[in-house]
């Protein structure tokens, strides 16, 4: 049996799993995977494969009895990698937790009973006694089934680089959970080769994917370094908090401020309400990008959210804070995104996107 693979990570925002109550108090091997399952997905739409949406009719699905090549013509390459009906995910999981237990608490300009404060504390409530994982985890990745099992470390290694880079791990990730470092992870371009040569070496399903599937061909992540000294900052340090107190100076979970409507403000500021007054109020486009909560509890009735927002964390040996943001649109979202958020925290300068020309590259400028 081949030894596992240790992968090293350290949080810089509390991750969120999640369990069958919501709580997330343990960090679940099922929320990870999920979550990189989610990213590998976009990650192959965007180098130009098929990756089918798991919870749909046209899912693939295998009956057993199939031969190695029939097989994989009837996989897209996120089902041969994380499994699907009549095939099991190439991999196992394990994950040590070296971190410490964070209370939950969000914190917000608005007081009690009021705006921000108001719908946080409605929405939240049952997770004020939670405590959240934050810290350093050992992932460790044992392959399993026929094949070469080190493509298989080299996938999840390429996956977890990506994520690194530009995104964030676990559940609720638009609402600023899950940023994270990872040891010794491949730069950005070489990860997206890895993945590339992977997809391209058999002979995956091939179909068209829908134009509304999460996809790196409509992607941009934009970083925002922002002084410990910044006004807004400050502010937010001073705020009210929602849940329990904290002494962790290391990231201000402050997400929901800057996403949808920032307090005491203008009319028009914080992302959402930026996005409202560009879209001249037309509340269906808000949700479309920005999503929706589901009724009556039913997932499917919601729309996922389109925009990511971090918490402001702070980077190793970093005193400033940084923020960032990223989305699935098109990439004039993304301008607005940049200059609401050089408005909002009074920023001199523009942030270039992250990795704009390797994703342009791969996705062929879609």
């Amino acid at each position: 049996m081949m030894e596992p693979e240790p992968i090293v990570i350290e949080t810089l925002t509390p991750i969120w799993t999640g369990g069958v109550n919501g709580s997330p108090d343990t960090v679940r091997e099922t929320g990870i995977i999920g979550s990189m399952r989610w990213w590998y997905e976009a990650i192959v739409r965007g180098i130009g494969k098929y990756a089918c949406n798991p919870l749909s009719d046209s899912k693939c699905m295998l009956d057993g009895k199939e031969k190695e090549n029939d097989r994989n013509n009837k996989l897209c390459p996120a089902c041969y990698l994380f499994g699907c009906g009549g095939w099991k995910r190439r991999f196992r999981l394990e994950i040590e937790d070296f971190g410490v237990k964070e209370p939950f608490h969000l914190v917000t300009l608005d007081k009690d009973e009021v705006g921000n404060n108001w719908w946080l504390s409605t929405i939240f409530k049952k997770n004020f006694n939670n405590n959240l994982s934050f810290g350093k985890f050992t992932f460790r990745i044992y392959p399993v089934g026929r094949g070469d099992k080190s493509e298989i470390i080299a996938q999840i290694k390429a996956l977890l680089s990506i994520m690194s880079h530009v995104g964030a791990i676990g559940a609720k990730s638009q609402y600023g959970f899950g940023q994270f470092e990872m040891e010794n992870r491949m730069d950005f371009k070489r990860a997206l080769n890895e993945i590339n040569n992977f997809c391209n070496k058999d002979e995956f399903k091939k179909e068209a994917n829908k134009p509304d599937f999460y996809s790196l061909s409509n992607f941009w992540c934009y970083e925002f370094k922002i002084p410990v000294r910044n006004q807004l900052v400050q502010s937010f340090q001073k705020s009210y908090i929602v849940g329990n107190q904290s002494s962790f100076t290391s990231y201000l979970p402050v997400s929901f401020d800057i996403r949808y409507k920032l307090p005491n403000r203008n009319k028009g500021s914080g992302l959402r309400q930026a996005y409202y007054s560009h879209r001249n109020g037309d509340k269906n486009q808000v949700c479309q990008i920005f999503g929706t909560l589901p009724e009556n509890k039913k997932k499917e009735d919601g729309i996922g959210s389109r925009i990511f927002v971090s918490h402001l964390f702070r980077e190793p040996s970093e005193s400033d804070y940084f923020l960032r943001i990223w989305g699935f649109t098109e990439k004039i979202v993304g301008n607005l995104v940049s200059i609401e958020i050089n408005k909002m925290f009074s920023l001199q300068e523009a942030p270039r996107r992250k990795y704009e020309e390797e994703i342009t590259n791969f996705s062929g400028g879609a």
